[in-house]
């Protein structure tokens, strides 16, 4: 529904404690005309369903379309170093595989160099937008939310890897890059916005070239047999900023980010499941009572709006992504 009201707080001037407590009067101006007994409706501002539901307790449906954001691995949670070779039997009985099992001990290091290496490639992309003049005056106007424009990386937990489970039975930590784009509902994933969907895939794209430069060179060092060297900044800088004419650091790119919303729907699908699972015990633990299990219910179908506009965000990307193949 569009907002018919606004409202805000109204304390005393530098009351910060009050502001803090949310104590205070609340001033609402109505921005049309509202007839007696007619609901209310004020507009949140741009938040994703996540942020929106831990603040509020609600999650909004989504009738039309709405700004959405979900999270894409950075890096695979575990990685081959030798992903054309076919281990024997006997070296998968020896623990001799090629998979880097220290992967995650780096991610801090990897992360903070990826960052660097886009840092890096903004200021490239500024300076030849300068020396050529093609430097734009003013830019189109869009309602994309500015905090969609920063690049941003959040650590998050998923359960371990099925290559690893046996020997590392824990969850894993999991660098992953925040995207949004624009969702519909579910029948019209595919048939509009487009060009925020395209935009999305373009803001992300420079982070995962450095990280496909990095995988790129472990595995390097992994054939060389020289695993002690350290990863080139500056070559991940080169791939970001697609300086690097040898390599085709967009294919790689789009490679990772198909890896990781996979990974990530997987990850989504799982935690359905395990909450399904938590739902369904509840209902068979007689000493809870009639509100509980209410409470259970309405946390987990919270958590279940939750999921499913991740879940839009990431197939909407991946539809796209294969547009661009």
């Amino acid at each position: 529904e569009e907002p018919n009201v606004s409202w805000q707080w109204h304390v005393g001037e530098g009351d910060e404690e009050k502001i803090k407590a949310g104590r205070g009067d609340i001033a609402v101006t109505t921005l049309k005309d509202v007839k007696k007994g007619e609901e209310l409706y004020k507009c949140y501002g741009w938040r994703p369903a996540w942020d929106i539901a831990s603040s509020y307790g609600f999650v909004p449906r989504l009738k039309k379309e709405r700004w959405e954001c979900s999270v894409i691995p950075l890096f695979p949670a575990v990685l081959d170093l030798a992903p054309d070779v076919i281990a024997t039997p006997n070296q998968i009985s020896n623990d001799e595989t090629s998979l880097d099992l220290l992967l995650e001990s780096n991610y801090g290091v990897l992360v903070k160099a990826v960052l660097a290496a886009v840092d890096a490639a903004n200021e490239i992309e500024a300076r030849q937008n300068t020396d050529s003049g093609s430097e734009i005056a003013s830019k189109v106007k869009t309602d994309r939310p500015a905090q969609l424009d920063r690049l941003e990386v959040m650590s998050l937990f998923r359960p371990p890897p099925a290559l690893t489970a046996n020997d590392f039975p824990f969850a894993r930590r999991q660098p992953c890059v925040v995207v949004g784009t624009k969702i519909g509902a579910s029948d019209q994933i595919t048939s509009s916005n487009q060009q925020y969907h395209r935009e999305a895939v373009k803001k992300v794209l420079p982070a995962y070239r450095a990280a496909a430069s990095a995988i790129a060179q472990l595995r390097l060092n992994h054939k060389n047999g020289d695993s002690s060297s350290s990863i080139q900044a500056s070559q991940m800088a080169m791939a970001a900023a697609s300086l690097d004419k040898g390599t085709d650091w967009d294919e790689a790119a789009l490679k990772l980010i198909r890896l990781g919303i996979n990974d990530r729907i997987q990850t989504i699908k799982g935690d359905g499941k395990a909450a399904s699972t938590w739902l369904a015990q509840s209902t068979t633990v007689r000493r809870l009572d009639e509100i509980s299990l209410q409470h259970r219910q309405f946390r987990a179908d919270m958590s279940s709006d939750i999921r499913e506009a991740e879940l839009n965000v990431l197939h909407t990307l991946y539809n796209e992504l294969n547009t661009l193949a």
